[in-house]
């Protein structure tokens, strides 16, 4: 399988043209786009569910609820603060599965 190599990242090239397509068909600038796509994978994101954690990584770093296989966490500790006092016991994990 043909890949790109996008700041280190491996891309598959059915992905980085269903990528440009999509851009195009949206009638975006699509190099203006994809620079701004690759500073966000590079920043990473805030993707722990715990209310207040401000922690900042990449998706494939946080940890993913074994019951519901939606909630993310950046560690064990929000983690269990989310499922004791934050409600995902009873309210995400239930809806969610």
């Amino acid at each position: 399988m043909r890949r790109y190599t996008v700041d280190a990242h491996h891309v598959p090239m059915d992905v980085m043209t269903s990528v440009v397509h999509w851009l195009r068909k949206g009638d975006h600038d699509v190099v203006s786009a994809l620079d701004s796509l690759r500073g966000l994978a590079a920043e990473g994101g805030n993707y722990c569910f715990t209310n207040g954690c401000e922690v900042v990584g990449h998706l494939k770093d946080f940890k993913v609820c074994p019951q519901c296989k939606f909630a993310r966490y950046c560690g064990d500790a929000c983690q269990k603060e989310d499922w004791t006092t934050g409600g995902h016991k009873v309210r995400r994990c239930r809806l969610n599965r």
